[in-house]
């Protein structure tokens, strides 16, 4: 988890998107996001290094300060970093996940 906010406002996100090839539907292929993070993580605005943190995708983000739309980044920035792993190993991400997912939105890890 990013935000570290539960609040019932929390979304199950798929790592790898379900209809790519490799992906599988398990926690291992999961991460937990607030819907605003989710679908930044879906467009390749952020993403999960296999160092579990999260990250702003810096070409992604100049794309659109060049279109005058990256109004609020910096708060949008504040939260990210190392997210919140479950204890249990076997229900973390698995780093080839992370290596796909990163691969099919072209970012270099």
């Amino acid at each position: 988890m990013v935000t570290r906010v539960q609040l019932r406002l929390v979304d199950a996100a798929h790592i790898v998107p379900v209809g790519a090839p490799g992906s599988a539907d398990s926690v291992t292929n999961g991460i937990s996001l607030s819907p605003t993070y989710h679908r930044a993580f879906d467009a390749g605005l952020i993403y999960l290094d296999t160092d579990f943190n999260m990250r702003l995708n810096e070409g992604r983000l100049n794309a659109l300060q060049a279109l005058n739309i990256a109004g609020g980044v910096e708060a949008f920035r504040q939260p990210l970093g190392q997210i919140f792993l479950p204890p249990d190993p076997a229900q973390r991400p698995l780093g080839e996940f992370i290596r796909r997912a990163n691969q099919l939105r072209q970012i270099a890890d």
